[in-house]
């Protein structure tokens, strides 16, 4: 008989236990504990004799009993370490190995609260536990009343004490850091935001916890497993560059969209499933402009080195065309400290291969210098790198003026000098001579015609429908206070087709990889007015 109800705990009950235990503590560790030691109690009342009539009934009787003792002594615990006076940090001499043991976890739990405090908390609870400085003298240093000192310390007394009561469980983000990477279109603030505040896995990880879930600052501790002085100073940073928003009071929400693991799933399909359209008709209106462009042009390059400049450019024409008519706006938000700026978060996914691309511009007056980033393959994704804004401003200067290597000035020599030895220019004799495509405003004039042909058309109309087909996808489950960034954000996926492109021409030999990609110049360009 004692067998038999000892099997059937086993089988029927334990999980039941397990989750009655849970719902009372909001711990696994604890609920674990409490469910093991309410089948222990069980099972030695059974080896000493007990005979239940209703089983059930009285294995449900010793679990409420079991829980209330568990109770009783996690209050004990929050009032031993809660008295009325300053706190000791150590035992008593004379305290037993158990009592020592007790007085380490109820600091330990006393340290947790600790951390979860506000700063206008903190300090005066440090100040008269731990410092054993006077009310009188707390109230004088901060400049308050010593009726708003008493007020705050019994207020930090009852919550640490519900706190201390509390079982508390940190977030996952506390010991498995998720990553998430950003694109980000505009121009930077003096300051460096938002690049600079946003490389770190700590601000990633707020970002990533408090979208399209406001959370406050004592939830964004526990999820991250930080305390809060550090966490204070990392939202108010985040609030500060407009990454991060107050929605509510002191509830903060992520102030941008980020596009998750299967929306970037459905949206590889749909970008592939266009591209198969969208790659033949764009390397067909590029034969048409080859041939002018060969002729326009000031130096003898080749199809296959044309096309990897001319396909990202292409590809950016019709997206522009697109975005327009869908009227997504082609200047960026202004931020502080000068910036002007949008921005994208994706959470890390890991598709077949990477359709990611970029485009740093340098731009000063009617002089352009862009530089594309190849993704699928991280050999390509720089090449021989980029010009600083003073190496195209001097470069500029010297092709503007069609100057001679000997008529240059020191500094000017020193800068051509230093872009020969990194591939973007050849000196041959006293010429100076692009590696790169240099393309004139009026060229730009002579080959617009191209835009009326109908594939350019057609390549409209793909995009197009790829662009809403994006805009669906994102749209089903974006923040309702964050839904006017969803054109950007939809727009920004449009550029996947410069990847693609690419993608189309390697396979159909169109053109070849680099055999020195560290010292390659395709897919840059010049512009000058």
């Amino acid at each position: 008989m004692p067998d038999t109800m000892a099997a059937e705990i086993q089988r029927d009950y334990l999980e039941k236990l397990y989750y009655f235990s849970l719902k009372k503590t909001g711990s696994r560790t604890e609920a674990e504990d409490l469910a093991q030691d309410i089948a222990s109690q069980a099972l030695l009342s059974l080896a000493n004799g007990s005979r239940p009539a209703d089983l059930g009934r009285w294995i449900w009787t010793i679990a409420r009993n079991r829980y209330a003792r568990w109770a009783k002594e996690k209050k004990r615990r929050s009032t031993t370490i809660f008295g009325d006076g300053p706190l000791a940090a150590v035992a008593d001499e004379g305290a037993t190995a158990e009592e020592q043991l007790l007085l380490r976890e109820n600091l330990a739990l006393l340290r947790r609260e600790l951390s979860l405090l506000a700063s206008g908390y903190r300090e005066i609870i440090v100040a008269y536990y731990f410092d054993g400085e006077r009310i009188g003298t707390i109230a004088r240093r901060l400049g308050l009343p010593e009726g708003t000192v008493k007020r705050k310390l019994h207020e930090c007394r009852t919550n640490m004490r519900e706190g201390i009561e509390m079982a508390r469980e940190v977030g996952v983000r506390s010991f498995k850091a998720e990553n998430i990477w950003f694109s980000k279109s505009g121009r930077d603030g003096d300051d460096g935001s938002p690049w600079k505040l946003i490389q770190r896995l700590i601000p990633k990880n707020i970002l990533f916890a408090a979208y399209r879930n406001p959370l406050s600052l004592e939830e964004l501790c526990l999820e991250l497993g930080i305390s809060m002085p550090y966490m204070e100073e990392e939202v108010k940073l985040l609030v500060d560059s407009t990454l991060l928003k107050e929605v509510a009071s002191q509830r903060f929400e992520t102030d941008f969209i980020i596009v998750d693991k299967d929306m970037q799933r459905e949206i590889f399909q749909i970008t592939e499933e266009a591209a198969a359209d969208f790659a033949p008709r764009l390397i067909e209106l590029l034969d048409k402009a080859i041939p002018e462009l060969q002729q326009l042009l000031e130096h003898p390059w080749d199809r296959s080195f044309l096309l990897w400049t001319l396909i990202p450019m292409a590809v950016d024409f019709v997206a522009h065309d697109v975005q327009r008519v869908n009227g997504i706006s082609g200047g960026y938000t202004k931020r502080p400290h000068e910036g002007h700026w949008d921005i994208v978060g994706y959470e890390d996914f890991h598709p077949a291969y990477s359709m990611s691309s970029g485009n740093n511009n340098t731009v000063n007056g009617q002089v352009r210098m862009a530089f594309y980033k190849i993704g699928g393959t991280q050999d390509i994704w720089d090449r021989a790198g980029e010009m600083s804004s003073h190496e195209v401003n001097i470069l500029a200067s010297v092709i503007q003026g069609n100057r001679k290597l000997h008529a240059l000035g020191t500094v000017e020599q020193e800068v051509v000098h230093s872009l020969a030895n990194r591939s973007f220019i050849k000196l041959q004799d006293d010429d100076i001579i692009l590696n790169f495509v240099l393309l004139k405003q009026k060229q730009f004039a002579q080959i617009s015609h191209l835009t009326s042909l109908p594939v350019y058309t057609q390549l409209q109309e793909i995009m197009d429908r790829f662009y809403k087909s994006i805009y669906v996808v994102i749209g089903r489950d974006v923040p309702a206070r964050l839904n006017e960034q969803l054109k950007f954000v939809s727009g920004q996926f449009l550029y996947n087709m410069r990847t693609m492109g690419w993608r189309h021409a390697l396979e159909q030999g169109d053109i070849t990889l680099p055999d020195d990609p560290k010292r390659s110049t395709i897919a840059m360009y010049m512009t000058l007015g």
